[in-house]
């Protein structure tokens, strides 16, 4: 196949920027192991719940701050030109959490995205971005990380690793059907899964990929390669984790990929990938400078606090009203007692 051809496959076969991808893949089981996995979703008012529309995973580094992918919150045009892509309200669930019980969740006020961009051969790199939250969404001290010399460690082994998400997990192609087949947002049977689910991917070069032409390689030199793509449509920034001396590390997240199946939403024609399908995403030491700027405006801007209701006593002549809320004032021709 001529390189021209085989580019303009991979970007017609990526699973990328207009519907998020998901982390949870074909029949991945439910794991609540990790404290710091989150649901995430787009809202019209801070009450609204996950609809069936969708939703996107996160990974909260701290109390306040959460790391995900860019796609989630921004398009490209038919220039290539990135544009902001957001609902009115994004709302970030408690870690572990339903994705249908919203109790305790919390919006996000600023998000920080570094050089997201599309490559030459129409993918998305450096697919990360930082969230920061209006307050606390649970006490959590800073994550981790992954260092561009573990990095190097995890990828010279063909290290297996970790990814969580809240993404599709049931094939979306009736038997017989071939992929990319249709999302049906009518269909329950459809939707991303209520719980995170996961599932392992390893590590690898580019130089294992003896057959990915010279400018595709170019283009993901920044991105860390994975050898066993099975993400599924309708999650996006699930984390990617491992335990490294004993602790719990990320590795980054946006996981995208080529020739893959994908739950059926991608081209691949058999459950199992392609010979040619690869996924890669972005390793979260590219993107130190993002966490630093969330966590100066967390230093600068404390949390907003809900504020503790009280309750006044009012009074008209004999008639006597108790008024609550967090600023209490007595009805037209009361007094306060």
């Amino acid at each position: 196949m001529i390189k021209r051809s085989l580019a303009a496959l991979i970007a017609a076969t990526l699973i990328i920027s207009t519907a998020p991808i998901a982390h949870a893949a074909l029949d991945a089981p439910i794991n609540l192991d990790n404290p710091r996995v989150v649901p995430i979703w787009g809202a019209q008012s801070e009450g609204q719940g996950a609809s069936n529309r969708g939703w996107w995973s996160g990974y909260l580094y701290s109390s306040r701050i959460v790391l995900t992918a860019a796609h989630s919150t921004y398009t490209f045009d038919s220039n290539k030109n990135r544009q902001v892509s957001e609902p009115p309200f994004i709302m970030v669930g408690k870690p572990n959490s339903n994705i249908k019980d919203s109790t305790g969740a919390v919006k996000v006020i600023k998000t920080f995205v570094g050089d997201y961009k599309l490559s030459m051969f129409g993918a998305g790199v450096n697919d990360f971005i930082v969230y920061v939250l209006e307050k606390d969404l649970v006490p959590m001290p800073p994550s981790k990380l992954m260092t561009a010399d573990i990095e190097r460690e995890l990828v010279a082994g063909k290290s297996e690793v970790t990814y969580h998400g809240y993404g599709e997990y049931r094939d979306r192609c009736a038997p017989g059907e071939r992929a990319p087949c249709k999302k049906d947002w009518n269909n329950p049977n459809q939707s991303g899964s209520e719980l995170p689910r996961v599932n392992k991917i390893n590590l690898s070069a580019t130089a294992d990929f003896a057959w990915m032409p010279a400018d595709v390689k170019a283009d993901l030199q920044s991105e860390i390669v994975i050898s066993n793509h099975k993400a599924c449509s309708g999650d996006s920034g699930g984390p990617i984790t491992t335990m490294y001396q004993g602790a719990l590390l990320y590795l980054g997240q946006g996981l995208n990929g080529a020739n893959v199946y994908a739950c059926g939403a991608g081209n691949s024609q058999s459950k199992d990938n392609d010979p040619q399908s690869y996924g890669y995403f972005s390793p979260v030491h590219k993107h130190l400078d993002l966490i630093s700027q969330a966590e100066a405006l967390v230093k600068l801007q404390p949390a907003t606090q809900t504020k503790s209701k009280v309750s006044i006593t009012c009074t008209k002549g004999k008639m006597v009203k108790k008024v609550s809320g967090n600023n209490p004032k007595c009805p037209a021709g009361y007094k306060k007692k």
